[in-house]
């Protein structure tokens, strides 16, 4: 019974552990911040934040980049040197060997971004361990509406159908005046045929 007893503390001890270990690693968290619509070929400007509220400390870690959608979008970004890099095309953002995180921070890495076909895609961004075989810390997906370049066409309501042509009235004036042409004509024939 004692042995049962001891097990049961154990694995009990052992279970919140773990839990702990695991709620640690979720004081990660992401943001995407910009502002208005995202619109097909219009560079837009955003944020990317990495927040972390009493989380673990970890010595190596980057951020994978991973997007689904119609099409693959340019997203740059500048690296402590100032150089710019298309992070969809790394597929990572930071340094092969990684960087610190932990405890209570916030890391704000401003990008541009241009998408060349509308839709929806998906952005998944993962913290993940560099020295422990890039297992993910943490996750989080957006999804991000890209909107037309061109303004929808508008249906315009037809009350009245607009004229083409000659309307009924003209061809009546024109006739008339073709006929009193012709009557002038025969008439003028007559009359020299009588002199003759």
């Amino acid at each position: 019974m004692k042995k049962k007893i001891f097990i049961a503390l154990y694995l009990t001890f052992f279970i919140s552990l773990f839990t702990f270990n695991v709620f640690a690693a979720q004081g990660f968290d992401f943001k995407l911040e910009y502002e208005g619509n995202i619109i097909q070929n219009v560079e837009k400007n955003a944020n990317v934040l990495l927040v972390g509220s009493s989380a673990t400390q970890y010595n190596n870690v980057r951020i994978k980049v991973d997007i689904k959608g119609p099409s693959t979008p340019t997203v740059l970004a500048k690296d402590t040197s100032g150089v710019e890099h298309d992070i969809i095309k790394l597929g990572y953002w930071g340094p092969p060997s990684g960087f610190a995180v932990g405890g209570n921070f916030s890391n704000t890495t401003p990008i541009r971004a241009k998408f060349t076909e509308t839709g929806k895609y998906n952005l998944t961004l993962s913290l993940v361990d560099v020295s422990n075989s890039e297992s993910v810390i943490t996750s989080e997906n957006f999804e991000i509406n890209v909107l037309s370049n061109t303004p929808p066409v508008e249906d315009e309501e037809v009350t009245e159908l607009p004229q083409t042509g000659i309307g009924i009235l003209e061809y009546t004036l024109y006739s008339l005046v073709i006929i009193a042409i012709i009557l002038t004509a025969i008439l003028l024939i007559k009359k020299n045929k009588q002199k003759e």
